[in-house]
């Protein structure tokens, strides 16, 4: 746990009130007060003429390079560099036209220049160069021992990237000093460690193990198609045609990123170098944005309440965060729920700062020399580089849709023609079984042309950038970055992306009787953001597909899943007030008790004061969303997602006040203690796990058998962890633990406060057992309780549990060890390390969560596996793979769409395998799922050697055959 060395004492509360922020709680590190000057609301005098003519050249060069690319009639492997390049010029010529750059001298607190930023520019270039040709190394398959190579590569190169951009703003001045003015080097700074264990956990193995069916394969799917059919506006689904269930941005990024990582995504291609003996890993790049994604929602929440509480709190809070079930599964998942629910976290963090930020306080500006030029940057700078970088491709490709750059035929040149676009798989699948044929299309609505939406949208983009050219109150930036976020999440899942950070703002400014924000929260700047980041696909979508489009995005997936039981996939459940209620205690586990008791513990926090606001607005984002999810008919289990960083908030704040600082060890001492905790814990877990068969692993032998436990050995091994960890305690703990109590922490030294902390550590570990209970146990006719984790994140909550992986004794190790440590925070003495040991237990939960259970149980939600049998066992492509009664879109995705595919089979089925049997075929794969495969032989005549190439144990829901004729 990193330091706090400047926890400063508070006022004593003999009613056990929360204290006052301690000084590093003030605004972010950015924040400066500039007392010899008024706000800045518009743009510094601008150093003649000149910034016109190189802000016009720069913004036209850089436009005009990305243009070219989407106009172009081919596609480019370099298009993402470069195209991201040309953006960032643009930008850099809209700043330099709005003469942005030229703040007054009086607002600069760090003067430097290019040739002392140099050195740390050619690093952080060189860190995100080495890590994306990691990943793409990585994807290729190309890496020796990929799975481990890939993992210590590439989160290795991940951390040099944070470290180099540290450097890069160290160099600049913007985050030198901390708050109070104190030079805070890197390994004192409780962000960076979050961000490390953030890595840690979720980095390493992200990309080596299957996308689950089916939503991360559908959504994987309609990215790769997006590639294949080089279309970015109209989504396309495998045999299902048009995708229009949900908004595109997961779809925007995933396919960037494919592109970017080098994706074979044309047909029969993803998986092919396998027969070469290599090991494609396209899952990186299809989740390492939604890592990105999980990375900033995680750090803004950590900032926000780290503003109200504490830095140590907001670090403990961000902690359990990340190594929830509910966050760290869905974290690792390409579905669109991290994609919106990332974003509005960020969004409600970046409000949350910005209802406490002083009105009249300004951002830090930093200046920087370029030759004879100086460039005066702010946090303004970079919150409109990513609006821009949001805008500017959506602008540039509506105008490339009335403008082809013929490269690959006759005419060469431009040619100018309205919006055009066709239905059908991309790359030649046209025609196969179950692929629809392609045909061209106009749109529905001609009258409103993509260039003419480009034109509205750039107005739009245009207003914002201009009204706010000279905006430097760091109130008004983190409140127009609150709804940037929040415009990324409602293009991530539409409705609720909007709805939720609008209607909790608005409800915290009324229940804290806060009637002046609604004045500075930039409500303007709201809508001009949610056009101008928002509206271009949607209205594009309309413009192209008319009403069908609307009926089922707005009509059918948002309105009725809300009001209507559109689907029923939760027959038998309770699916009343008490059904998140139940989801939460798995998806919050080993943190379910503090959860709650983090909930009791806000309701106690009524005083007008920075603590109560946050805790007003965390409350009404609880609430908000428990009862907007509850009242919502159709639900799945991971709908509630959006509850969950506000319960881990609360859950930190309440360990918070349960560590006394006098009692832990500094410095190195800490980084003993800790892995003291550490390895006592792990030989706990181990002893716990040996208490009954099984392993911590999960492995089975060939019989499906669990190794044999022994109660007394793992007795002994438990209470030897136990002991270790006491001792830890003991030998490194802080050099002013006998002083009673700590002066700087009065919320311990109430009689009240600690006999409230004891009953909840007690009351805690109550629903912390049940919860693990029912993860470790079966019920007879119940789901297999190991399931309960996948079934947060997955779809058919009643499909067979993988009989060859039994996690029941390390799920048992877990809940006993979690329930020992929630019950031992009733012990005063021992308060303070049993909250430690809760989060070091935690951490490694995460870590066996991610690198264990979900690494070998998402094997068999998948279809990588199968797919990598086929290839490196077939000839060639002559011998093609054959989808029966299939439609998890696995196989659509795996094989590029390059699967003839017969959801429903019979005669049809029958005739086209005869047919491909006149033609020639010797050799034909088929796949489908076990429970299928006498259906499959009978409706192939029973054809004599019918080899099945993979196993339960491989995966226990689908199979590859090979049939020779």
């Amino acid at each position: 746990m990193p330091r706090d060395d400047d926890e400063s004492p508070a006022t004593t509360d003999t009613a056990g009130a929360e204290p006052e922020p301690a000084p590093d709680s003030e605004p972010a590190p950015e924040a400066i007060k500039t007392a010899d000057a008024p706000p800045l609301t518009r743009a510094g005098n601008p150093r003649g003429r000149g910034h016109w003519v190189r802000g016009l050249a720069l913004t036209l060069v850089g436009a005009l390079v990305p243009f070219l690319i989407m106009a172009s009639d081919r596609q480019y492997g370099f298009s993402v560099p470069v195209g991201l390049l040309g953006c960032l010029i643009a930008a850099a010529g809209l700043f330099e036209l709005l003469a942005t750059f030229d703040d007054p001298d009086a607002n600069v607190v760090e003067r430097t220049s290019l040739g002392k930023l140099w050195p740390r520019l050619v690093e952080l270039l060189a860190a995100v160069i080495v890590h994306v040709v990691t990943l793409r190394l990585a994807v290729a398959g190309v890496l020796p021992k990929p799975i481990p190579t890939a993992a210590l590569l590439i989160t290795g190169s991940f951390l040099w990237v944070i470290v180099a951009t540290f450097r890069v703003g160290q160099a600049l001045g913007a985050w030198r000093a901390d708050e109070s003015g104190e030079e805070r080097p890197l390994l004192r700074r409780h962000g960076f460690w979050l961000l490390v264990i953030l890595t840690l956990l979720y980095l390493p193995l992200l990309g080596s193990f299957s996308l689950s069916d089916p939503w991360e394969t559908h959504y994987g799917e309609v990215s790769r198609e997006m590639l294949a059919r080089d279309d970015w506006i109209s989504t396309w689904w495998a045999q299902d045609g048009w995708f229009w269930s949900k908004p595109v941005f997961d779809f925007w990024i995933q396919a960037l990123s494919f592109k970017l990582l080098g994706v074979h995504f044309m047909p029969g291609q993803m998986l092919a170098g396998a027969k070469q003996g290599l090991f494609p890993q396209p899952e990186w790049a299809a989740r390492m944005p939604i890592f990105i994604i999980t990375l900033i929602g995680v750090y803004a929440i950590y900032k926000a309440v780290a503003g109200s509480f504490g830095r140590r709190a907001g670090f403990i809070g961000a902690v359990v965060l990340v190594t929830m079930p509910y966050f760290y599964l869905i974290g690792h998942q390409t579905m669109t729920d991290m994609p919106y629910v990332g974003p509005l976290t960020a969004a409600l963090g970046l409000l949350l700062l910005g209802f406490h930020a002083d009105p009249e306080r300004e951002v830090k500006r930093v200046e920087l020399r370029l030759g004879k030029r100086t460039l005066r940057l702010s946090a303004f700078h970079l919150l409109f580089a990513f609006v821009i970088l949001t805008v500017l491709p959506q602008v540039l490709y509506l105008a490339s849709r009335n403008l082809t750059l013929q490269l690959s035929h006759a005419p060469f040149g431009f040619r100018p023609h309205i919006d055009e676009f066709f239905a059908g798989s991309g790359g030649g699948n046209c025609g196969l079984p179950g692929n629809q044929e392609c045909r061209r299309f106009l749109p529905v609505n001609k009258g409103f042309e993509p260039w003419l939406g480009a034109l509205c949208w750039s107005v739009a983009a245009g207003v914002l950038l201009w009204a706010n050219r000279g905006e430097r109150r760091v109130q008004r930036l983190y409140f127009l970055a609150g709804w940037y976020f929040t415009a990324l999440a409602a293009l991530g899942k539409g409705a609720p992306g909007l709805v939720l950070p609008i209607f909790i703002a608005l409800a915290y400014v009324g229940a804290r009787k806060r009637w002046l924000d609604l004045s500075r929260m930039e409500l303007a700047g709201l809508v001009l953001v949610f056009a101008a980041v928002v509206l271009p696909w949607y209205v594009q979508m309309y413009m192209r597909h008319g009403g069908p489009f609307t009926d089922r995005l707005l009509t059918h997936d948002m309105y009725k899943r809300a009001f209507v039981h559109v689907h029923d996939t939760n027959t038998g459940d309770d699916t009343s007030f008490r059904y998140y209620v139940w989801q939460l205690g798995y998806g919050l586990f080993p943190w379910t008790g503090l959860g709650a008791a983090g909930l009791l513990w806000a309701s106690r926090i009524r005083e007008k004061s920075q603590r109560g606001d946050a805790t007003a607005l965390l409350l009404l984002w609880f609430v908000a969303t428990f009862g907007m999810f509850t009242v919502t008919l159709t639900k799945f289990h991971h709908y509630i997602f959006p509850l969950v960083p506000p319960i881990a908030m609360f859950a930190g704040v309440v360990l918070d006040r349960c560590i006394r600082p006098a009692e832990l060890p500094r410095g190195k001492r800490l980084a003993a203690y800790l892995g003291g905790l550490g390895i006592g814990a792990l030989v706990l877990l181990y002893g716990a796990s040996r208490l009954v068969p099984g392993s911590l692993l999960g492995v089975t032998n060939a019989e499906n058998q669990a190794p044999p436990g022994n109660f007394r050995a793992g007795l002994a091994l438990a209470a030897l962890g136990l002991a270790a960890m006491l001792a830890a305690a003991w030998a490194y703990r802080g050099r002013d633990a006998q002083a009673l109590p700590d002066a700087g922490r009065d919320a311990e030294s109430s009689h009240d406060t600690s006999v409230m902390l004891a009953i909840i550590g007690l009351a805690s570990a109550v629903p912390v057992a049940l919860a693990g209970r029912d993860l470790f146990m079966t019920t007879r006719g119940d789901i297999e309780g190991q399931a309960r984790l996948m079934h947060l994140f997955t779809y058919n909550y009643r499909r067979e549990w993988p009989a060859s992986l039994d996690f029941k004794s390390a799920l048992l190790a877990f809940t006993l060890a979690a329930t020992l440590g929630a019950a031992l925070l009733v012990a005063r003495r021992l308060r303070t390390h049993a909250a430690v040991g809760l989060l070091v237990l935690g951490v490694l939960w995460g870590a066996w969560g991610l690198d264990v259970y979900l690494f070998q149980a998402g094997e068999h939600w998948g279809q990588r596996s199968t797919m990598l049998a086929y290839y490196r066992d077939r000839q060639g492509p002559e011998q093609p793979l054959v989808a029966y009664q299939m439609n998890w879109k696995g196989e659509n995705f795996y094989m590029g769409n390059q699967v003839p595919a017969f959801v429903s089979s019979g005669q049809r089925f029958k005739d086209w395998v005869k047919k491909e049997r006149e033609k020639g075929a010797k050799v034909m794969y088929f796949t489908t799922e076990h429970g299928r495969i006498n259906g499959l032989k009978s409706e192939l005549g029973n054809p004599a050697n019918f080899k099945v190439l993979t196993d339960k144990r491989q995966n226990n829901k689908f199979f590859v055959a090979r049939v020779e004729w």
